[in-house]
């Protein structure tokens, strides 16, 4: 029994194209319910993932890689609910053929940057708001794509960097570790009482309440300046605490030092003048 709209058979093929109105209403129907059933389906993937304790990353990841597949197969499905003839199945595929090795070269780059992401993926090099420094850009990690790396940097802006680039290349994680060491140097004048400064920098250092004891805090000497004696401060805490600790330690230790008369020379030069 034909179907008919509007007094139209929709079954009916079309001049020049040889496919009906019907293959059309199905071919957008299919697309449309395939591509709402991909993106559900992705979606309860990554709440799976993300449930038995996968990353974050990792769990992005896969749904897309999933996502992409299942578009894949919904645009070929629906294709073949045109009713394509023989002669325009082999037009299609041998444009198919042509565009694909198009693309292989076209998307070189981009094929390595999701090769590179799925590399991340299975390292888990970094998580989502770790703090890295990747290709010389230190930022918070926002988000990790099929072919790009997202980072919020601590002025605001927003970096993106080809996956292939970050694999690639050396990545430094500060907030990977639950402690780190802060590495601060102070100059005291020659004339001071070394081991004095220590002991008060040590006492100072060591009360600090986001200071942790083990490891111990170390205050050392450290090299000779032309002006100064340089000693390295170095006391342990927790990642989160890092700049809190490393600021308060600054101001403290300036305001004890003045305290205990301890001087903190600045460069200066001697220029003797001879009169002939």
């Amino acid at each position: 029994m034909a179907i008919e709209l509007f007094g139209y058979n929709i079954e009916e093929s079309l001049p020049l194209i040889g496919i009906s109105v019907w293959n059309i209403i199905v071919f957008f129907i299919v697309l449309i319910v395939g591509i709402t059933a991909a993106i559900i389906v992705a979606r309860i993937i990554k709440l799976s993932l993300l449930k038995s304790k996968v990353s974050l990353i990792l769990a992005e990841f896969v749904s897309r890689i999933i996502r992409m597949i299942i578009y894949i197969f919904v645009i070929f499905t629906a294709i073949g609910f045109l009713g394509l003839g023989p002669y325009m199945v082999t037009v299609v595929a041998s444009v198919a053929i042509v565009m694909g090795f198009v693309l292989g070269f076209a998307l070189s780059d981009t094929l390595g940057n999701i090769a590179a992401g799925i590399m991340i993926a299975i390292t888990k090099p970094f998580k989502v708001n770790d703090v890295v420094t990747i290709k010389g850009e230190t930022g918070k990690i926002k988000s990790v794509g099929i072919s790009v790396t997202e980072i919020d940097t601590p002025d605001n802006k927003h970096i993106i960097v080809p996956n292939k680039l970050v694999y690639g290349d050396t990545i430094i994680n500060f907030t990977r570790n639950p402690i780190r060491r802060v590495d601060m140097e102070f100059g005291v004048a020659y004339k001071e009482n070394l081991d004095q400064v220590i002991k008060i920098t040590m006492a100072l250092v060591s009360s600090h309440p986001k200071v942790i004891s083990d490891p111990p805090p170390q205050v050392e000497v450290n090299r000779w300046d032309d002006s100064a004696v340089v000693f390295v401060v170095r006391p342990w805490c927790k990642t989160d605490d890092y700049w809190d600790v490393y600021f308060n330690l600054k101001k403290d230790l300036k305001e004890v030092y003045d305290k205990n008369n301890i001087s903190i020379p600045f460069p200066q030069m001697d220029v003797h003048l001879q009169k002939e």
